[in-house]
């Protein structure tokens, strides 16, 4: 029924962004290099989304699209500044939405919002949304776009694949999340929502398909730290690890078994790199040679 409710929901966003994605296509595609511009959601009009761009002059209709989920600082126009030379060298169009803390607090970024009974107004949504923007100004022939994010980016990366139903990625990857929703439903007297499922936004038939998504878990194998300022420290988070390493291995390892005790498709994969501690830019390395390497 969620389900359902969600795709009528869906529809209805896009038709009310009908004339903005009707301007989209008579104005000019956007400036080669870097540039920015705000964007409005229609679940959510009143909060304004800075947009971040890198457009190669060697962009083709069929290049893909790859955005850019920022961390805990909001700080997108510094996350667009260390990839633009990857977008510049691979011929992709970068895209770093940019929820700043005035409009999104946590639970709107990190947590995509899903506290919000209508799914329209979910920032999980916003990205869908601007994805068709993005393709009808720049006359894209592209059916899916690549999703990184990085700390709590990452949050919001796996969160957006176990709650988005049909997202159109062709690669996820959660880098160094410092905690996670796990992909089990609570039972008994386990932790619910954000540190599980939430079966009134998501079903079986939802972790089911979201276990077969193509998300990458991207683990920075000296990002150990149990005391970094930014690693949330709530008895739950703690249950998960007492460092980003571990609380991923933890949460890919768990989604293995849910997918095993299921008998699903299990299309998650676990990276870890080398010498990198948590940081974006270290990070970035791996996760563009995943990018590049995909189809």
């Amino acid at each position: 029924m969620f389900l359902l409710y969600y795709r009528i929901v869906h529809r209805l966003a896009l038709l009310l962004q009908g004339g903005g994605l009707a301007l989209a296509c008579a104005a000019q595609p956007l400036a080669v290099g870097k540039g920015q511009f705000e964007y409005r959601d229609a679940g959510h009009p009143d909060k304004p989304i800075t947009v971040w761009y890198y457009r190669p002059a060697s962009l083709r209709p069929d290049s893909k699209v790859v955005f850019v989920m920022h961390g805990t600082l909001r700080n997108g126009e510094t996350y667009r500044d260390h990839w633009a030379d990857y977008a510049q060298r691979h011929h992709f169009l970068l895209i770093v939405p940019e929820f700043a803390k005035t409009y999104y607090r946590e639970a709107d970024y990190q947590f995509g919002g899903v506290h919000h009974a209508d799914p329209a107004r979910w920032s999980f949504a916003s990205i869908e949304h601007l994805f068709d923007l993005i393709r009808s100004r720049e006359s894209l022939q592209t059916a899916q776009y690549y999703l990184y994010g990085h700390s709590a980016g990452a949050q919001f990366v796996h969160r957006f694949m176990l709650f988005m139903p049909h997202p159109r990625v062709a690669l996820a990857i959660a880098a160094n999340a410092g905690a996670y929703t796990l992909p089990r439903f609570p039972a008994g007297s386990q932790p619910g929502f954000p540190w599980a499922l939430d079966p009134a936004r998501v079903d079986e038939g939802q972790l089911t398909a979201a276990l077969a998504q193509p998300l990458l878990v991207l683990l920075g194998e000296e990002d150990t730290d149990p005391h970094h300022p930014h690693l949330p420290k709530e008895a739950e988070a703690e249950a998960q690890g007492p460092n980003r390493l571990l609380r991923g291995q933890y949460f890919f390892q768990l989604a293995r078994q849910q997918a095993q005790q299921r008998a699903v498709p299990f299309h998650w994969r676990l990276r870890t790199v080398p010498g990198v501690g948590h940081s974006d830019s270290g990070m970035a390395r791996a996760a563009v040679e995943e990018i590049t390497s995909t189809p």
